[in-house]
C-alpha cells in the first residue's frame, strides 16, 4: 500500500505526470549522444513499470556511463545487486569481466527512460520527492527495506 500519492508532490505535481508519462526513449546509444551536458531528471522503465529515478548534470554522461558499464554508475550496481544477484562487497572490488558485462547489456537492453529537464538547485530533493512516490524498482523505498532484511544475519551463524 502506497503511504504517499502525486497530491503530495504539490507544484510539482504535474512535472512528475510529466517525466513518468512522455514518450519514452530506448536505452542505446542512437538515442544518448545528442543530448548533452544538461541538468535533468531521468526515469527508467523496464517492462512498463518505473525502475529507477535520478538526477543528472550530464543527461549524456550519465546515459552514456550505463551504457557503457560504468561500475561507478549506481544504476549498474543496482543491476549487478538486484538482477545479478552479486554482494555489494564483490560488487566493489570486482572488476566487471566480459561475461558479467554482457549480462549487464541484456537487462539494459530493456530500458526505457524520459528525461525532466530542471534548472534548479533543488533538483535533488524534487528527485528523492519523485522517488518516494514512485517507488521505482532499484531505489524505490520497497528497494531499500527489502535489502535490510536481505542483510539480516542467519542466527544460527552468529550465536
Amino acid at each position: 500500500m502506497k503511504q504517499f500519492s502525486e497530491v503530495h508532490l504539490k507544484a510539482w505535481k504535474k512535472d512528475y505526470q510529466d517525466l513518468i508519462n512522455k514518450k519514452r526513449i530506448k536505452l542505446n546509444e542512437e538515442n544518448v549522444w545528442m543530448l548533452g551536458k544538461t541538468n535533468a531528471v531521468i526515469c527508467f522503465f523496464l517492462n512498463e513499470e518505473i525502475a529507477y529515478i535520478c538526477h543528472s548534470k550530464s543527461i549524456y554522461q550519465t546515459l552514456n556511463d550505463i551504457l557503457n558499464i560504468k561500475r561507478s554508475n549506481e544504476l549498474i550496481k543496482l543491476i549487478m545487486l538486484h538482477d545479478l544477484g552479486i554482494s555489494e562487497n564483490k560488487i566493489n572490488q570486482k572488476k566487471i569481466s566480459k561475461a558479467l558485462s554482457n549480462k549487464i547489456k541484456k537487462v539494459i537492453r530493456n530500458f526505457e527512460f524520459s528525461l525532466l529537464k530542471i534548472n534548479s538547485n533543488y533538483i535533488n530533493n524534487i528527485t528523492n520527492a519523485f522517488i518516494v512516490i514512485s517507488d521505482p524498482t532499484y531505489n524505490g523505498h520497497t528497494a531499500k527495506l527489502n535489502k535490510i532484511l536481505d542483510n539480516l544475519p542467519d542466527k544460527k551463524t552468529i550465536l
